[in-house]
């Protein structure tokens, strides 16, 4: 049953595995779905390639991720953010199923018998095969163990062990394809001559190039009027910029947090003041702690510099003492005084860390047992470290940590050293292995006390959630509008935020989990409409469509505001480039120019081509562009780029040192920096090329 449970995890894995490694470029929402749905189209949950996807079939394969992630995860439930994931990777199946798989079979990909048996059980088996039939004990792979479990699967008269195996042989089948697939694009690239010499010269060669500016930003935009001619035409000469792979809805919201009113504080006081006297009598408190509070018991030692408020008052006070209701943050709580005891502010020590190895702690403590007995005996402590210590930082101090205060160490080690004594040689175990401890000196002894505390978080009642609502409520009737929205918002001081680009599958958006809702109303609104109220947790929101971004060129009222900057910005450049032709006609270096408009020089040293940041203005690639297509001495014409208009020269380059070695060795990185990108690139151009509708925000 070890081997079966083993086949049922990895098939599930591997599905998964392959899915996400094959796609994982894909963007979990693809197309948008279409409104409207005829009666026989709502059993479609996509049309791909002009073949139907039922919502059947989708199901049946998400039934069956859900059944392998409960074997997986060993629970017999699945929350819904983890039911999200899989039908997101369930998705990424159809697209592999629908947009891949048929590329393979049209150049007659597969896999034959001969390849499928040395994958299971021949000389090379597949990676997931050696991990599902590696013996735990020995961490050895065993052919015979596949042979042992294909023989004896039918025993199950369920005929479970085989449909998983048959999954997983699938899969294994499909992840050898696509990786044969993908192969044989790597091994069609090739990276000429040419394009390594081009790309050696572009790194190598470098420019001293002088300049001057005229930035955009000396003059304010409101300054500068633009009409719709003007937006019209930079957006037509501009429409490239303006494309959109999917369609997405962007909203304005306003959030209504629901926080405990004084009467709900009030009442967890007296609730907890009930407790009080409960608390005081509790024999065992850890257990008391533990069934009573909304955080768990943690046995520590506090000191006076600790900040507890009662420190001083219960250090004087016999044990049992209880204090509180006390408020801290958006709590309530009450402390008992449980232990008291003299301890040293910091301690220092050294210690030999012995490794667990396989889980075996027994063997690590008789090794450090036997260290202990051999420096009882007369050998040397930092001698014994030096050679046996498997912590390499103090290990070669002979195991001295200094000084160090409580609290800095994990708990084992902590108590050890601060409870035991000056000399002490003592043996303990902890997550990193067994420790053996000596402790070396201890600091200044002072009171310290164990306090066990009941925290309660103040929780909203329901009438506080009935204010809140009224007031969302209120809002939402009011401001039905884009203009009463946004000025009501700022009256009554609520942060407006923004979500961008929502796409229909979405269920998240600016951190807020479980908004499918509101992403569905989103996508069924009007543009400017105002939503009614949605509960997400502890807020209420209240949203308003602001723009509706459909696939493909966005039309010019959708992008207006960036069309706007950019035709400001061009006509700022145009009323510079003037400014510069004036006081170029007068002067041929740029020493003359910069003196006459009164601009100082700038330089961009050891500039490359391939490097389109230039001196401190940004990413400026047309003018890095076009000075590397000039020639030195030269003055150049003003240029419009993106964050100024330059008038630059180079003053000289540095030709690359051209060498046939040096290309070899850009074509080599160059290829192995294309081949890194096949997986990504290949099915990505295949998703492009694919006709996809998505019909999934339909159906959940």
């Amino acid at each position: 049953m070890t081997l079966l449970t083993k086949i049922r995890n990895r098939s599930g894995l591997l599905v998964t595995i392959i899915a996400i490694a094959l796609l994982i470029f894909i963007l979990e929402s693809a197309l948008e779905s279409r409104k409207g749905l005829s009666a026989s189209d709502r059993s479609k949950i996509a049309v791909i390639n002009g073949k139907d996807v039922s919502i059947e079939e989708f199901q049946s394969k998400l039934e069956q991720a859900e059944t392998n992630q409960k074997a997986q995860s060993q629970k017999a439930t699945i929350d819904e953010n983890t039911r999200d994931n899989l039908r997101a990777q369930v998705w990424n199946q159809v697209l592999l199923e629908y947009v891949v798989k048929p590329r393979y079979e049209k150049i007659g990909l597969g896999i034959s018998e001969d390849e499928l048996f040395d994958m299971v059980q021949g000389k090379d088996p597949h990676p997931q095969i050696k991990q599902a039939f590696t013996d735990a004990k020995t961490n050895e792979f065993n052919p015979a163990n596949v042979i042992n479990f294909l023989k004896n699967m039918d025993k199950d008269e369920t005929g479970d062990t085989k449909n998983r195996w048959i999954v997983f042989e699938q899969a294994i089948k499909e992840e050898r394809i696509s990786q044969k697939y993908t192969a044989m694009v790597k091994k069609g690239l090739y990276i000429t001559k040419a394009e390594a010499k081009r790309n050696y010269i572009g790194t190598t060669r470098t420019a001293n190039i002088q300049y001057i500016v005229k930035k955009y930003s000396d003059i304010p935009d409101s300054t500068i009027t633009v009409n719709d001619d003007d937006l019209k035409k930079y957006y037509n000469e501009n429409k490239n910029k303006y494309k959109q792979k999917e369609t997405v809805r962007v909203i304005d919201y306003v959030e209504f947090n629901v926080i405990p009113s004084g009467d709900d504080r009030k009442i967890l006081g007296e609730n907890l003041d009930k407790l009080k006297s409960e608390f005081a009598l509790a024999e065992v408190d850890s257990d008391f702690v533990n069934q009573n509070s909304d955080s768990r018991f943690t046995e520590k030692y506090i000191g006076s510099n600790s900040g507890f408020m009662f420190f001083d008052s219960l250090t004087r006070s016999p044990l049992g003492t209880v204090v509180g209701p006390y408020p801290e943050g958006n709590s309530f709580k009450i402390a008992k005084l449980s232990g008291s005891k003299m301890l040293p502010d910091s301690v220092k020590a050294r210690h030999i860390l012995i490794s667990i190895e396989n889980g075996d702690s027994k063997k690590a403590k008789e090794r450090a047992d036997s260290l202990k007995n051999a420096i009882k005996s007369g050998k040397k402590f930092e001698d014994l470290a030096k050679v046996f210590s498997k912590d390499p930082g103090s290990g070669a101090k002979g195991g001295d940590l200094g000084w160090f205060k409580e609290g800095m160490m994990v708990k084992p080690f902590n108590d050890a050293c601060f409870e035991g004594k000056k000399g002490d040689l003592q043996i303990v175990e902890s997550q990193f292995g067994v420790h053996l401890i000596e402790v070396m000196d201890k600091g200044k002894e002072s009171r310290r006390i164990l306090i066990s505390t009941i925290e309660r978080t103040s929780t909203p009642s329901s009438a506080t959630y009935q204010f809140y609502y009224g007031k969302a409520s209120e809002f939402a009737g009011k401001n039905n509008n884009k203009a009463l929205f946004e000025k009501t918002s700022k009256e009554q001081g609520l942060n407006k935020r923004t979500a961008e680009y929502l796409r229909e599958t979405d269920r998240n958006f600016n951190g807020i989990e479980n908004a499918r809702d509101i992403v569905r109303w989103a996508y069924g609104a009007k543009k400017e409409e105002v939503s009614p109220v949605f509960q997400i947790g502890d807020k209420y929101l209240v949203a308003m469509l602001t723009k509706i971004k459909e696939k493909g060129t966005l039309p010019l009222e959708e992008v207006k505001e960036q069309v706007e900057i950019e035709a400001k910005k061009q006509k700022k450049a145009d009323k510079f480039i003037a400014e510069f032709e004036v006081n170029m006609k007068s002067a041929s270096t740029i020493d003359q120019v910069a003196q006459k408009m009164n601009l100082q020089i700038e330089t961009a040293s050891n500039q490359s081509f391939i490097n389109g940041m230039f001196g401190s203005y940004g990413r400026e690639a047309s003018i890095v562009g076009s000075a590397f297509g000039s020639k030195a001495k030269i003055l150049s014409k003003p240029s419009k780029g993106d964050n100024a208009v330059f008038v630059y020269m180079v003053t000289d380059f540095t030709e690359a040192q051209a060498s046939t070695d040096n290309y070899k060795s850009n074509a080599s990185n160059l290829g192995n920096a294309v081949k890194q990108r096949v997986d990504y690139e290949i099915f990505e151009a295949l998703k492009d090329k694919a006709e996809i509708e998505d019909r999934r925000a339909t159906f959940f």
